[in-house]
């Protein structure tokens, strides 16, 4: 009885708070408990929808696909959950983020236990770059990208608890970030629960891990505990009878928690008819669907102590993972989650001490150049920390005299993707100032890197003590050779494919460190144009809003774009083209990078209609273009006027008008989404545009149809027969170090290539590569009649070595001159060598040079 007047008690006083996302109110109706705060969350920006659009969706994978799942799983009983705990100010997306949800996978990583300090990590270390120095709020993603580039000390490191010295403090201590460097976040992923099929998902994530583990996983999610948040009891004769149970979210957004479990037994008779079902239309919308179930849940973990629901646990209907928001569901029906690597070295990390008196005005980058000349980066990798955060305070928070000077560190391993292992290259650390005012000064006390590939080594910089330039970089430099092992590309060539057949081959890598994760490496070509802008006669499209709008329009033709034809674009009012039908943000060149997409110039934009604004599209056969004349949000008297222009050999054209408002913010590019193949157009964020300007993006041969997977399998089916194409391949090691290389990819008729690479005869010529005559060699299994004969990579037949001969068991060779069929010398490049007998054939790639 106690705990449901306390419920009930709750839900009065949330009822009594008006508050917005940014507010902290403590909401728990005993004054004299533990405090309640919520309105830790702050509001999402552009940049975060383009972060969590750019987030892979968990899948089950095929081989787990059917599987029977308990009735019920509680994972707060596993060793891994550390224990619940009362979060300090409006740290709530970290206390679920790092308290709950990092601590518990990478312990469950490592086998070992939550419930000690040493396996238990800090909620304000990450919380601190976030908060403006003033508590402010964050989401749970914010912390696991932080953690993700730099990972995260253990609570002894940082202090003894986990929040120790407050929300203002920055740790200060090269040894402690060096063991930090060791725990981290590998990759986020979002679920989308409001569905059955994400709900499953989900559920096969909270019991294995979809992997068969023996311990499942846990989840993030945000809501709001507002004014129309409502939490009672699972009603008397019902399993977990009497147990706290959210029916109702608020739609302010405020809080983030933690899903630990599920139970598909829990009911609450959300229409009061008496009775529990999942097969009713209860909310009349003429659908059945999870919206309309009473039986299911979900158990989360808040990091409000004890004193919540029952001892820090409740439950929530699986039907408030599917409602809107104005509906009592949860924000955006989505919950992400995490893989954590068991275990992490740096290879190279930078040591610097920093002395500053107002560390909101820094950003930290680190850069590598191969040429020890060079006075700049050649590549670069920032930090979501150390990153213009912290508030307007001294550098380790706090106002001492001390507390101006900080010593971290930062692991900058990924830089090894630039340069070859053994080969002298320049280290740089940037101090990147942003103090117009001139109010903040301060100086580089020491900078050095170490190298951890064959023991320790530190090469320290001869430069210390260097003031830091206002509003400005500042620059630092060592020269090191690091002799690290290098993730290779193995495979030498890839087996000739055939037309409109299905392919796949696995691509193999060694070095480094796996698992590897594959992608293209796809680049556009940039050329300038000489024209005006074109005049467009065409129908206007009517978006979905004038505001962060969205209309989808059919091509007369088809469009290649990164390998895929696409016969339909949806065009976004922000400036951008993409390619599924729904509104993305696309705004930055970040956001370019980590969108399928094509953009002339993308913004914050709006269409005002009253301007003579709107989007226009004229297209046929022979092409399509896309006009925008817009403004921007909130500012109706910027003009902006481009056109994109669409051919069907995928050539993408950008024109720009005349009188184009200057000094904005604006990105220009195409992109194929996964971070790796983009080109940026050499105009992007241009203070002025010129007028009349117009580029060119020529289409990289590439063939349609054909993808690569995460684990480096090269599949899909061609459609283009007797055709070559290079195409650049990435493996990208456990460690974030990368390495490319091209492959030929050679589609030939099917009479040429079936049963191609069999090895049943083990063909070869050498030499090869060839310049005058190459002995082509085979062993025979048995007795066979065989015919050998040259193509080329057309498909045609260049010369016949023998045709339907008798051959014993055993090895045979045949010399080819390079000659064709009337004794001329081929030109020198690629051909095949076909040996056929009657019930199978076999080809080798030979290529002649001069």
């Amino acid at each position: 009885m106690k705990t449901i007047l306390h419920l009930l008690l709750f839900v009065i006083f949330l009822q009594s708070q008006l508050f917005s996302q940014s507010d902290l109110v403590n909401v728990n109706p005993d004054p004299d408990g533990e405090p309640w705060i919520a309105g830790g969350l702050r509001p999402l920006t552009p940049a975060d929808y383009e972060f969590l659009n750019s987030l892979p969706e968990l899948k089950i994978p095929d081989n787990k696909q059917v599987k029977l799942l308990p009735v019920s799983v509680d994972n707060s009983e596993q060793p891994y959950f550390r224990p619940i705990f009362s979060q300090e100010g409006g740290s709530c997306a970290q206390a679920s983020g790092i308290g709950y949800c990092f601590t518990y996978e990478i312990d469950f990583e490592r086998g070992v236990s939550a419930d000690i300090l040493q396996n238990q990590y800090p909620t304000h270390y990450t919380w601190n770059f976030l908060n403006g120095g003033s508590g402010g709020g964050s989401w749970y993603f914010d912390g696991w990208r932080i953690i993700q580039a730099n990972g995260c000390p253990n609570v002894p490191d940082w202090g003894g608890s986990f929040a120790y010295g407050g929300e203002t403090r920055w740790m200060s201590g090269y040894d402690e970030y060096f063991n930090g460097m060791h725990n981290k976040v590998y990759e986020i992923y979002s679920i989308n629960v409001g569905t059955e099929e994400g709900l499953e998902v989900f559920k096969n994530w909270i019991y294995d891990h979809l992997d068969g583990s023996e311990a499942g996983g846990i989840a993030c999610f945000g809501a709001g505990v507002s004014n129309t948040f409502y939490m009672t009891s699972l009603p008397a004769g019902t399993p977990e009878a009497g147990k706290a149970v959210v029916v109702r979210w608020d739609e302010s957004v405020n809080h983030a928690m933690t899903f630990v479990g599920y139970n598909d037994e829990i009911r609450f008779d959300f229409n009061n008819d008496g009775q529990y079902t999942n097969d009713i239309d209860i909310n009349g919308d003429n659908v059945i669907d999870m919206k309309d179930w009473e039986i299911g849940g979900v158990k989360l973990a808040n990091s409000w102590g004890n004193s919540f629901g029952n001892n820090g646990f409740a439950y929530t209907m699986y039907k408030n993972l599917a409602e809107s928001l104005d509906n009592g569901g949860i924000w955006s029906n989505t919950i992400h989650i995490i893989k954590t690597k068991e275990t992490y070295s740096p290879i190279l990390t930078i040591k610097t001490t920093i002395t500053h008196d107002s560390r909101n005005k820094l950003k930290i980058v680190a850069g590598v150049s191969a040429d020890v000349n060079s006075d700049k980066p050649e590549n670069f990798l920032s930090f979501p920390c150390f990153n213009y955060q912290g508030g307007d305070l001294y550098m380790q928070g706090g106002y001492t005299q001390s507390d101006k000077t900080i010593e971290i560190g930062l692991d900058i391993t990924p830089l090894l993707s630039y340069i070859n292992p053994g080969e002298d290259s320049k280290f740089f650390l940037q101090i990147v100032e942003k103090d117009p005012n001139n109010y903040g000064v301060g100086e580089i006390v020491s900078y050095s890197i170490i190298d951890y590939s064959n023991g320790v080594e530190e090469i320290i910089c001869e430069q210390q003590n260097v003031t830091i330039n206002n509003n400005d970089t500042t620059s630092l430099s060592v020269i090191k050779a690091v002799e690290f092992d290098k993730v290779q590309i193995t495979t030498e060539s890839l087996p000739v494919a055939a037309p409109n057949e299905v392919y796949s081959y696995q691509l193999d890598a060694n070095g480094g460190t796996e698992p590897y994760t594959w992608a293209f490496k796809i680049d556009y070509e940039e050329d300038i144009l000489t024209g005006t802008f074109p005049v467009v006669n065409g129908e206007q499209l009517t978006p979905s809003n004038n505001d962060d709008g969205f209309v989808t329009h059919p091509l007369d033709f088809s469009f290649p774009f990164y390998g895929q034809n696409y016969e339909q674009i949806t065009i976004l009012t922000d400036g951008a083209i993409v390619f599924e039908e729904e509104f993305k943000y696309v705004r930055t060149e970040e956001s370019i990078i980590s969108n399928k997409c094509i953009a002339a110039y993308c913004a914050d934009l709006m269409i005002y209609p009253e301007q003579d604004d709107g989007i226009w599209y004229e297209g046929d056969e022979t092409g399509a273009i896309i006009k925008f004349r817009t403004s921007k949000y909130d500012e109706p008297w910027v003009f902006v006027e481009t056109a994109i222009k669409l051919f069907p050999n995928g050539e993408i054209e950008f024109y720009y008008g005349t009188d184009i408002t200057e000094g904005l913010e604006w990105a220009a590019g195409v992109s194929y989404g996964d971070g790796s193949s983009y080109t940026i157009s050499q105009l992007s964020n241009s203070y002025a545009i010129p007028d009349d300007y117009s580029t060119k993006f020529i289409c990289p041969e590439f063939p349609a149809g054909m993808q690569i997977s995460s684990d480096g399998v090269f599949y899909g089916t061609p459609t283009q027969g007797n055709t070559s194409w290079n195409i650049t391949f990435k493996a990208t090691d456990y460690s974030s170090v990368f390495s490319l290389k091209t492959l030929e990819f050679v589609t030939l008729m099917v009479d040429i290539e079936k049963n191609i690479n069999s090895n049943k005869l083990l063909l070869s010529n050498i030499p090869n590569p060839f310049s005058e005559n190459t002995n082509i060699s085979f062993e025979m299994q048995n007795d066979e009649f065989v015919s050998i004969s040259i193509y080329n990579l057309s498909g045609q037949l260049i010369k016949t070595i023998c045709n339907g001969k008798p051959l014993t068991k055993g090895k045979h060779s045949f010399l080819w001159n390079g000659n064709n069929g009337n004794g001329v010398q081929v030109e020198n490049g690629i051909y095949y060598c076909v040996l056929s007998c009657a019930d199978f054939t076999e080809t080798v790639k030979i290529i002649k040079v001069p």
